[in-house]
């Protein structure tokens, strides 16, 4: 009988019961990784350690190997590999506030708000280093050439990303370029990692990779619906990010893909605005409502095709907890 769980406090239980040890070595590695004598890296360090979130992608590398293996003798490169993929997102976040000149993550003061540009971008390139490092002590070369990948993969989505903006594309197969780059690679590789460490076949990875990108491309849809619907005070960081930055997200194209030719003009009127008023507005629009739910539909039709990736994988706790965390991408407020 199936155990995927109904609600986010028992997902939490779930996962907890399964990964309590997991989680605490992971957390440990991670501490150890950030710890630096340098009493100013170590200040600008412990601030991006409140960045912490939920860690779903070192949760996946974990549940990923759990799934083959429990007691697996290689479970301490599953530690590594999870490890990586939380510094290497961890690396992405500050380099994006950046990009975005956002103020708040998770609550609290950005990097380059609490300090400068600069210490944003070399503290990023310092965690994307030490990520790397971290990948070389599995003594695994397969393992960092498809970190290197999937890290080249994410930092061409965020061009791509530019790139549209500049272009004020409104073309779905960029939006979901962008977003299979800069969201859905990492979510793959932390699954695929996950999968490797515990001596999984190449099929089997291959499955576990399609999921976490297809829960990527969903959680990153489901993340450009709150910048849209929800306030600072409710995400935890800066509001409208995506409006104020002019980006062209699923629920946008697909409001002016239902409007008419007036209205579709009035529509990237608003976007293109630099004044707050005009996001605020556009926000209010019923056909952005239209966009947002029509969105929001496509996120859970690939989550239904993620969930259908693990069926042929074996049956157990950690398959139902990836099926959970997959119901529960596209359902959050942060």
């Amino acid at each position: 009988m199936s155990t995927v769980v109904s609600s986010r406090d028992e997902l939490k239980q779930q996962i907890q019961h399964l990964l309590a040890e997991d989680l605490l070595a992971v957390n440990a590695l991670l501490e150890r990784q950030f710890r630096n004598p340098n009493m100013f890296v170590q200040d600008v360090a412990q601030h991006v350690g409140r960045f912490q979130g939920k860690r779903i992608r070192p949760i996946l590398t974990l549940l990923s190997a759990k799934l083959y293996s429990p007691s697996h003798p290689a479970r301490e490169n599953a530690y590594r590999l999870a490890a990586v993929v939380e510094m290497i997102h961890t690396a992405t976040l500050v380099h994006d506030d950046v990009i975005d000149d956002a103020d708040l993550r998770r609550h609290v003061s950005t990097v380059h708000r609490r300090w400068n540009t600069e210490t944003s971008v070399l503290f990023g390139d310092y965690l994307f280093s030490k990520a790397f490092h971290l990948a070389a002590t599995t003594g695994d070369a397969e393992a960092c050439r498809l970190i290197g990948r999937a890290t080249d993969r994410t930092c061409e989505g965020e061009l791509n990303q530019i790139a549209a903006r500049l272009e004020q594309s409104t073309s779905e197969p960029d939006y979901f370029r962008v977003i299979s780059g800069k969201t859905g690679q990492l979510f793959a590789v932390s699954c695929l990692l996950g999968a490797r460490a515990a001596g999984a076949t190449v099929s089997e990875q291959s499955r576990l990779k399609i999921f976490g990108n297809r829960i990527g491309l969903a959680f990153q849809i489901a993340d450009d619906v709150l910048d849209l619907t929800e306030s600072a005070e409710s995400t935890g960081k800066d509001a409208a990010n995506d409006l104020c930055n002019h980006r062209m997200t699923l629920p946008l194209l697909r409001a002016l893909k239902l409007a008419s030719e007036t209205d579709r003009k009035r529509l990237r009127e608003l976007l293109f605005s630099s004044e707050a008023a005009d996001h605020q507005r556009l926000r209010e629009e019923p056909l952005v409502r239209q966009g947002i739910e029509s969105a929001q539909s496509s996120a859970e039709l690939l989550i239904a095709r993620a969930i259908r990736c693990l069926h042929p994988l074996p049956n157990g706790p950690a398959r139902h907890a990836l099926e959970s965390i997959a119901k529960f991408a596209i359902h959050r407020s942060t």
